[in-house]
């Protein structure tokens, strides 16, 4: 076998040898393999979602024996008070004819890990990760980082240049960050993480989807302006692709060609 081919199960066997998929649920119906239509790949595409683009511009290569690994086995929201739309039938058909398969892990890439979405984005704004919070489907998932920003509009330009577009500041705690530490979970975090924050002596909070117009945001701004944390919005996809770029390097190391696919954020998620 070519070093740059290779036999799809074992693959799929190694992912799950890394990232544990039995250790944990999910939201989504099926974890792993969506879509197997090729026993051998020759070439890895990651992205944060599966979505038309994606799917479209992988088809635009006009390569066969290809493997799609997302950390969404679905196209994007329209808006996050939606729900997920499907994959439509005609890509799914095209993937078969042209040997694409699609492959996502959702909660198991979650989890805490050199490759998680939480991580990977501490450690691309400059940060030191020490300790993880924020349970979430048997999984931990946030990152609390110390780190060299002495204040919130530091971290907001940086953060800024580093995602490549604005950002959003809901300034509820002091401009200084206290203590020089930051908690970061990238994506959405829904859950009431406030009061341990304080309780850490946290005041600045990373994450992803922060609009005040999602149904299940405008709580998590209350408990926020209740405790004096900052919470930060840098959308869902934007916070997440860190994730997929380091796979991405991963696979190249392990000699199989692989090349990592860019979307567009929607900037309605904060």
């Amino acid at each position: 076998m070519n070093f740059s081919e290779k036999n799809a199960g074992d693959l799929y066997k190694s992912l799950e040898r890394i990232f544990r998929p039995q250790e944990c649920t999910d939201i989504f119906p099926r974890v792993g393999i969506q879509h197997h239509n090729t026993d051998l790949v020759k070439k890895i595409y990651t992205s944060t979602f599966a979505s038309e683009k994606v799917i479209n511009e992988v088809l635009s290569r006009n390569e066969k024996d290809i493997l799609i690994f997302t950390h969404h086995p679905v196209p994007p929201k329209a808006n996050e008070n939606l729900a997920y739309p499907d994959i439509p039938d005609h890509l799914i058909h095209r993937m078969k004819e042209n040997r694409i398969n699609l492959f996502s892990y959702h909660i198991p890439l979650d989890r805490h890990s050199i490759f998680s979405p939480s991580y990977t984005l501490a450690i691309t704004l400059g940060l030191k990760p020490y300790d993880t919070f924020y349970l979430q489907n048997g999984v931990y998932m946030g990152e609390l980082c110390y780190g060299g920003y002495g204040n919130v509009a530091d971290l907001c330009t940086s953060m800024e240049k580093i995602l490549g577009h604005d950002v959003k500041l809901y300034a509820y705690g002091d401009t200084g960050i206290k203590n020089k530490r930051i908690a970061v979970m990238a994506g959405c975090a829904k859950q009431d993480i406030y009061e341990f924050l304080k309780k850490q002596g946290i005041n600045t909070f990373v994450t992803g989807v922060t609009n005040k117009e999602v149904f299940w945001v405008p709580k998590i701004h209350e408990l926020a302006e209740r405790n004096e944390i900052n919470i930060i919005g840098g959308t869902h996809y934007s916070t997440e692709k860190f994730a997929l770029i380091s796979i991405s390097n991963c696979f190249i190391k392990l000699g199989i060609p692989c090349e990592f696919i860019e979307e567009k954020p929607n900037m309605s998620d904060i």
